[in-house]
């Protein structure tokens, strides 16, 4: 999970280096005494203990400064059990910590919360509160979306004072705390889904001395019986511990098998009809293009040849890992497109495991969009999600799923083209469609949501990112059947490829760009 705005535990006086870090500092502090004030107010016996104020404000600052700035004061005594959770999952034994609460959420009223003064009183009466109010509340940014598409659906009715919409609704709150590691949230959202919970809004935070915070707002569970759901959900992180490790069986130098949990050699499953893996002396490694929560990208050289090296982190390895790098082995050395950046091949013996595949001079097509502030005229544009299509329809037709297509993984070449519930290829196409959106527009998709918010927001509220009124009508219809909320519905990549072809041969060659030659490789 990403880090923002940390500051180090310290001094509430401390001196900001930037008018940024001054207003957050201004905000952190603002939050911490009022939530202090409460909780004196409340004259609970842990604030009367010593050297309560100082960890109080230890807590606030071992956060980021978006928990101070989100956090709900009137519910002072939550901030005490995140608190309070945080010092649990410090010992392994309680990992995951977490509590369940009862609270009542209420709806948004043309985008504002009933909760906020501006609403009018005759408004919040109606919307009583029988249980307290989430922690955090509603995205403020989510808001703005969903306050964007109740303006532009404003004649159907939808923002009828009287309309089911402002409901309000029991539903359970539950955090998390535990240390922070790679695909933490899969897992916490593994568990709760499984015991047929639905996310419907979600709060992540990691602290400056690895841990995290992770706070959701669920419904699917009937509110009287907050006691089982905790029950369910203790058996579910059981459950999640008890999970078997499978060994990988491998040979010894002496020919010898032999069994461990990570093996010296990662077995990939083959027909023996072709020799992928590549001695690591004959790899050298140059400058580092990226690194992320896995692995880490290298430009270096193959035999003479260009080659990208994605190096796993031996630090990070376990089987679950193990078990994905042996799958993307499997399935890309069956790849042959041009539109696919070409595998090259595998280093399976740990602990120099890598995956080298062909060297996309020019890096990918989210660095060229913002980092580089690039941008595409429309053929060029069409050129790039045509290339993208028919590398999707190729995996597609070899019963692959991309799983996760987006703009970081589009390479270009030095010629300039674009080579927890089911999760179908028709995912894909709407994958298809943010990246279309995000050419369009040299844009982040989401930019003010966490990945988790965007996620909900997708999935329960049908949110979409807005598209461009200068939008040609055609990629605007495209952009709409892509994301259509019934993936049936969704077209095909066969199909975009055919409708982003008639759609060139109308745009002719008017607006050519410099990056006409382009390639374009799905990786």
């Amino acid at each position: 999970m990403a880090m923002d705005d940390n500051e180090s535990c310290g001094s509430r006086a401390m001196e900001p280096s930037s008018p940024k870090q001054s207003r957050l500092q201004r905000q952190k502090l603002q939050a911490f005494n009022e939530v202090l004030t409460r909780l004196q107010d409340l004259n609970l016996d842990e604030v009367n203990l010593p050297g309560f104020e100082d960890q109080l404000w230890l807590h606030f600052n071992r956060l980021p400064a978006r928990y101070a700035s989100d956090v709900n004061v009137e519910r002072a005594e939550d901030v005490l059990t995140h608190k309070r959770l945080l010092q649990l999952a410090e010992d392994p034994a309680n990992r995951p910590a977490f509590d369940v609460r009862l609270v009542q959420v209420h709806p948004t009223y043309n985008g504002i919360s009933i909760n906020s003064v501006d609403v009018d009183s005759t408004v919040k009466d109606e919307c009583a509160s029988i249980h307290p109010p989430p922690t955090f509340g509603s995205s403020p940014s989510l808001q703005a979306f969903e306050n964007h598409d109740n303006n532009a659906h404003v004649n159907d009715g939808e923002n009828d004072v009287n309309s089911t919409s402002r409901t309000t609704r029991p539903m359970h709150e539950i955090t998390f705390s535990t240390i922070d590691k790679p695909k933490l949230l899969a897992q916490l959202t593994c568990i709760v889904s499984e015991i047929g919970l639905n996310i419907e809004e979600a709060h992540v935070f990691s602290t400056a001395d690895g841990f995290s915070l992770d706070v959701f707002v669920v419904d699917g569970w009937p509110y009287q019986e907050t006691g089982l759901l905790k029950g369910e959900l203790q058996k579910g992180i059981m459950r999640s511990k008890e999970q078997p490790q499978h060994s990988v069986a491998s040979l010894n130098e002496q020919g010898q098998t032999v069994s461990e949990s990570v093996s010296n050699c990662v077995k990939i499953p083959t027909d023996g009809t072709d020799d992928w893996e590549i001695d690591i002396r004959l790899l050298k490694f140059e400058n580092r293009v990226a690194s992320g929560s896995f692995g880490v990208l290298y430009k270096g050289t193959y035999c003479s040849q260009e080659v990208a090296i994605k190096v796993l982190k031996p630090e990070q390895l376990n089987m679950d890992m193990l078990k994905e790098f042996s799958q993307e082995v499997f399935i890309m050395r069956k790849i042959r497109h041009k539109n696919v950046v070409q595998f090259i091949g595998a280093c399976t013996r740990s602990p120099n495991l890598c995956i080298v595949t062909e060297f996309m001079s020019r890096g990918s097509i989210y660095n060229f969009l913002h980092k580089q502030k690039g941008a595409f005229k429309l053929p060029t544009l069409l050129k790039a999600a045509a290339d993208v299509s028919k590398g999707m329809n190729y995996l597609h037709q070899n019963k692959i799923i991309h799983r996760d297509l987006k703009t970081a993984n589009l390479l270009m070449d030095e010629h300039g083209v674009i080579e927890h519930r089911p999760y179908d290829h028709k995912a894909d196409v709407f994958s298809f469609g943010i990246v279309l959106w995000e050419l369009l527009t040299g844009e982040i998709p989401y930019a003010c949501l966490t990945p988790l918010q965007a996620a909900i927001g997708v999935v329960q509220q049908g949110l979409r990112p807005t598209i461009p009124e200068h939008a040609h009508p055609k990629l605007v219809e495209l952009l709409q059947k892509c994301w259509q909320q019934d993936p049936t519905q969704r077209p095909d990549f066969s199909e975009i490829l055919d409708i982003l072809q008639h759609l060139t041969k109308e745009a002719g060659d008017d607006g050519k760009d410099k990056h006409k030659d382009k390639s374009i490789g799905v990786f």
